[in-house]
């Protein structure tokens, strides 16, 4: 018999982590183990569709904010109804719900999971640094978070399970008829494909953009930036690329269910953040073709080979980032290098499957170990 997980997050509105949580549940479910549950704590978004129509139960707590105490009465009821074996619960606010309610819960396995370098605010890391005790163990996608969790806390156990995709989904998908794009048809486009977000530094890749297509317009005047998307950065941002006067250069799609389709249509992924604690759009560009040039961050290292699967560029230096993009669409002989080595590397290493075994594993060993303490 199925033993039952539940993986609690803050919300399951369209982003990363929350169609990375359906990745994993879904390929627990086949696996047939695990009977996965997901419990958001903000109302249900458009996930939680996606991850019902997968046939994995989705409940909301419909928490108002973070001061709704009334949550926590809930969530200490679903765990008393559910009663699962294990509980994996994924970033700092869902965390220190778990780490609340759990001497109110019953004895179970607890696994707090965090996925970002993101340094503000200040108070998420000290928090998490007092409840990493407790808990079974620390689940991150890189090495870089573990240790960067770790300066703020002990934890009994830490896990890495880099994050995984449906490869063929990203490297078969057709591209955006050339009808269907919201740009000139001979445009050169390069672009990011993710939450308008503050720590995403979009803004200084607007920046880097206009210094390439200024500094010779002769030369990339059929250069286009996409930023594909949706999140609080969208109004300054165009208003930045109308006050630099690029904005009949700057294409803003919207929000997308098919990431896969704009990667295709882009000869460069480019990734101004610096706090990303793997980097999903990444290995999605990857394994689409993309080149990928990407600001250098620990996690991000831990991806990408320099010249090899991606260009690394140093944050501090002014210009890079332009520079990388003209070196990926002029140097065609390096980009079709990159394009195939990235992703021959990314449909070995960051399959769906290895981490979805991943997290199985992690959860049978916890079980096996509880079982021997107990006998």
């Amino acid at each position: 018999m199925a033993q039952r997980v539940v993986f609690l997050i803050t919300d399951l509105d369209l982003g990363g982590l929350p169609l990375i949580v359906r990745r994993i549940v879904r390929g627990l479910k086949e696996f047939g183990r695990w009977e996965p549950t997901v419990v958001s704590i903000k109302p249900s978004g458009i996930v939680a569709r996606w991850i019902r129509h997968d046939g994995v139960e989705v409940i909301g707590l419909n928490a108002q904010s973070i001061h709704d105490v009334k949550a926590v009465k809930r969530w200490v009821k679903i765990l008393q109804t559910v009663n699962p074996a294990a509980v994996i619960s994924l970033l700092v606010h869902a965390n220190a719900l778990a780490a609340l309610a759990a001497p109110l819960a019953g004895q179970r396995i607890y696994f707090q999971s965090i996925h970002t370098l993101q340094p503000e605010p200040k108070w998420h890391w000290r928090l998490q640094g007092l409840i990493s005790g407790n808990c079974h163990g620390i689940i991150t996608p890189s090495q870089a978070v573990l240790d960067r969790v770790s300066q703020f806390g002990r934890f009994q156990n830490g896990y890495v399970i880099p994050c995984g995709l449906d490869f063929d989904t990203f490297s078969l998908a057709e591209s955006i008829p050339v009808a269907e794009r919201p740009w000139p048809a001979d445009a050169v486009v390069v672009g990011y494909i993710g939450r308008f977000d503050p720590v995403k530094r979009l803004d200084l890749l607007v920046r880097e953009f206009a210094e390439l297509l200024l500094r010779d317009y002769r030369r990339w005047g059929k250069l286009h930036l996409a930023l594909i998307g949706y999140g609080p950065e969208e109004k300054p941002l165009r208003a930045l690329a109308a006050r630099l006067g690029i904005a009949s250069h700057v294409t803003f799609p919207g929000a997308t269910a098919e990431p896969a389709r704009w990667y295709k249509a882009l000869r460069v992924l480019c990734m101004p953040s610096t706090v990303e604690g793997f980097g999903m759009n990444i290995i999605e560009a990857m394994a689409c073709g993309t080149p990928v040039a990407v600001y250098r961050s620990p996690a991000v290292e831990e991806v990408i080979t320099d010249q090899e699967t991606g260009l690394l560029i140093n944050p501090d230096q002014k210009g890079s980032m332009a520079d990388a993009i003209a070196m990926l669409i002029e140097n065609r002989a390096l980009a079709d290098k990159i394009r195939k080595q990235a992703q021959a590397m990314v449909a070995t290493r960051y399959a769906a499957l290895r981490m979805v075994e991943g997290y199985q594993r992690v959860l049978d060993q916890a079980i096996a170990s509880e079982r021997s303490a107990v006998a």
